[in-house]
Parts: structure tokens; C-alpha cells; sequence
């Protein structure tokens, strides 16, 4: 089952660089970028797995199983958990960032055709 998420991973981290080096629409372009992030999102959330482990914080142990043995490494990885959040804040800011830039690129020029703007430019 995992290798499914890493295939999928792959799958549309390429589909976001197709999208990126076919499209001149410029908010096409972001999308295709937001495309290969998600992928890294699900590829790390993926490398974090570990069968049979439970959660990394618990308020308290499952049934069956007592403090001690979760401290012995039965419990997925919390810091691509947390990496992959940090990514996601960060992923959204730079969308917005680039997004912005594109639309100040598209009432300047009055396009979103990136290369007319690469033609206007000189």
C-alpha cells in the first residue's frame, strides 16, 4: 500500500512539471509548482509510515500496550510529520507571494502569457 503513495507521488509531481514546462499561462505555471509541492507533502507524510506503529503523542497508551513500549519505537516519525507541516505553512505563503506577482505582472502588462511578457520586455 505504501508504494502506492510513493507511485502517486511521483505521478503528480510529474504531471506538475508537465504543467509547467507546457503552459505560458502564468497562473497555470503556479498551479503546476503547487502540483510538485503537494507531491514532496505526500511522498514525506509517506516516508513517515511505519506498519503496526501508532502515533507518535498520546494522551494515552491503546489498549494492550503500556508507556514502555511505545518508547521503544513503535511509533511513526514525528519529524517528517512536522517537517511536512512547516512545508505546507511555508508552500502556502510562497503560492500567494507568486500569485501575487502575478497579477501585478498581468495589470502592467496586460497579459499572462509569459512569453508576450518576456517579448514586451525588449
Amino acid at each position: 500500500m505504501i508504494v502506492a503513495n510513493y507511485l502517486t507521488s511521483a505521478a503528480v509531481f510529474c504531471l506538475g512539471l508537465y504543467t509547467l514546462l507546457t503552459r505560458r499561462n502564468m497562473i497555470k505555471m503556479v498551479m503546476g509548482l503547487s502540483l510538485m509541492e503537494g507531491s514532496t507533502y505526500l511522498l514525506f507524510v509517506s516516508l513517515a509510515y511505519r506498519a503496526r506503529s501508532t502515533a507518535p503523542v498520546l494522551l494515552g497508551p491503546p489498549h494492550g500496550q503500556s508507556p514502555n513500549q511505545l518508547a521503544h519505537g513503535d511509533a511513526a516519525d514525528p519529524v517528517l510529520q512536522n517537517f511536512c507541516l512547516t512545508a505546507i505553512v511555508i508552500g502556502v505563503a510562497v503560492t500567494a507571494v507568486f500569485l501575487a506577482v502575478v497579477v501585478r505582472i498581468a495589470q502592467h502588462y496586460r497579459t499572462l502569457d509569459s512569453d508576450d511578457v518576456r517579448e514586451m520586455r525588449g
